[in-house]
């Protein structure tokens, strides 16, 4: 499913909106139950924060009683940094020549999204935001406008960013960036019939100049 702004648009000024809920919200997971989720022979060459991420995936999807979800996004202000890291370290003491390829594909912005989507089997929707501390917020509000306008009915939104050993041992080398460590993975559905923790009323994103923010509304139930 690709996002189709023309068909979007005429949904909403022609249908009713469809109500949004929330019905699992995941931040955190056990070792043992990174194990108990992901089989540790497809998992033995993922980094932590891929591990992380995936279980804690698997883990709301399971919670919000959802099996495929029509999307998944994913929110990242730095990505797989760690992976980006040792790639340029080894080019830099190896030179361009070096061949990591495993690294290389576990080290661009779109790989949790991507990971994700090939453990579960989903060919549905697949998208990642990287737009600073809103990135979030960003995936958030594109999941939610479809699953509004009934163009999806279900959608998996995770945020993934982690804190490396060179971020701790250099905390000015990237300015003004606050870098996080955090997994977390929001299951949104239109299904009234399962139990949901809050209804969504909108997500508001402003961009000012040099300052970006954004905002959830949510309806307690």
């Amino acid at each position: 499913m690709l996002l189709d702004l023309e068909a979007m648009i005429h949904q909403l000024l022609s249908h009713d909106m469809n109500r949004v809920f929330v019905t699992a919200i995941v931040d955190s997971v056990s070792e043992e139950e990174i194990k108990n989720l992901i089989s540790p022979v497809k998992s033995r060459r993922f980094g932590f924060l891929q591990k992380r991420a995936l279980a804690i995936a698997i883990k709301a999807l399971e919670d919000g009683k959802v099996d495929k979800p029509d999307m998944i996004l994913n929110g990242t202000f730095m990505g797989c940094i760690d992976n980006s890291l040792k790639i340029l370290e080894n080019m830099h003491s190896e030179g361009e020549s070096v061949s990591m390829p495993t690294a290389f594909m576990q080290s661009t912005h779109n790989t949790i999204s991507s990971l994700i989507a090939i453990y579960t089997n989903n060919h549905a929707y697949n998208a990642t935001y990287s737009h600073g501390d809103i990135s979030f917020e960003c995936a958030l509000q594109d999941a939610f406008l479809h699953l509004k306008s009934g163009l999806a009915t279900s959608a998996l939104v995770c945020k993934n960013d982690e804190i490396t050993s060179f971020m701790q041992q250099n905390p000015d080398f990237f300015g003004t960036i606050t870098p996080k460590d955090i997994s977390e993975a929001w299951v949104l559905t239109t299904n009234p019939n399962i139990t949901p923790i809050f209804e969504i009323q909108d997500v508001v994103i402003s961009h000012k100049k040099g300052y970006d923010s954004a905002k959830i509304l949510k309806i307690k139930l």
